[in-house]
């Protein structure tokens, strides 16, 4: 029997962001990619919170009983939390592009740094979301133009990445990214632990990431040349790094710090 992947996306998108990923592994790995609470026609959790969240998918955890879970961005937060909260439960945890940030201010600092479109639209939260509603009445108009400015992104995720509520766009970004959670989320954690982080990823910076994975012993693998959106945009490594580290034996042994040669980062 196939082992079964649950996929958990980020912030602003949606589940048509694997799509590149699942093609890639369809012949070898059950995957399946949920939208998160607030998001497309999804009702909002009891509250947008990694805890509000992770229990809001608690059904999707019985449905799919999944043997691995991966979550990017924002989704790596929720992907520990579910393994916080279902201990024992998954085989082993996946986290790509983990936004490590103590304070908002910090996120903020570092993502205005990399991005001017990023930092007006994260800057506030509130105002941010009133932009979505009106672009996502018009996705038909522009999403064809987009997708020519960002080849890589897939069509499908581009049309509906602002379909989401005001509680998802602001919670998400205030008390889910930017909530300082890493540290709790990963205390103690018993669950084996895979990451993998771009080294031209603009939105989570790598440093605090390789510190993560050397302090609890994590294996990382460094995709050179990969931004934020390594996982749609390369899925070619990122199924070569599923194969080879997220579904392997968890007592087969890793380095703690792997760095992906450009191939393997390339799709």
């Amino acid at each position: 029997m196939a082992p079964r992947l649950l996929l958990i996306h980020g912030y602003v998108s949606n589940p048509e962001a694997w799509a590149p990923l699942r093609r890639e592994l369809e012949d070898e790995v059950g995957t399946f990619a949920p939208h998160l609470p607030g998001y497309g026609s999804e009702p909002d959790p009891s509250s947008y919170t990694v805890e509000g969240v992770a229990e809001a998918l608690d059904g999707v955890v019985e449905a799919v009983n999944p043997d691995y879970v991966l979550g990017h961005s924002m989704g790596a937060l929720i992907a520990l939390q579910l393994a916080n909260r279902h201990p024992g439960r998954f085989r082993r945890v996946g986290l790509a592009g983990l936004p490590v940030y103590d304070t908002i201010e910090e996120g903020l600092r570092f993502i205005g740094a990399n991005s001017i479109t990023r930092d007006r639209y994260m800057r506030n939260p509130g105002k941010g979301h009133l932009f979505c509603r009106p672009v996502h009445s018009l996705r038909y108009l522009w999403a064809p133009f987009a997708h020519l400015l960002k080849p890589d992104y897939p069509l499908p995720m581009i049309v509906d990445m602002f379909d989401h509520t005001p509680a998802a766009h602001g919670g998400g970004m205030a008390e889910i990214v930017f909530g300082g959670h890493v540290p709790r989320l990963t205390e103690g954690l018993e669950t084996p632990i895979a990451l993998i982080h771009g080294d031209a990823d603009r939105v989570t910076p790598l440093e605090p990431v390789v510190d993560l994975a050397r302090e609890r012993g994590w294996p990382l693998r460094i995709a050179h040349g990969a931004g934020h959106e390594l996982t749609f945009a390369q899925p070619r490594g990122m199924a070569r790094w599923v194969r080879e580290r997220l579904l392997a034996p968890v007592d087969a042994e890793a380095p703690r710090e792997e760095a992906a040669p450009a191939a393997a980062a390339s799709g």
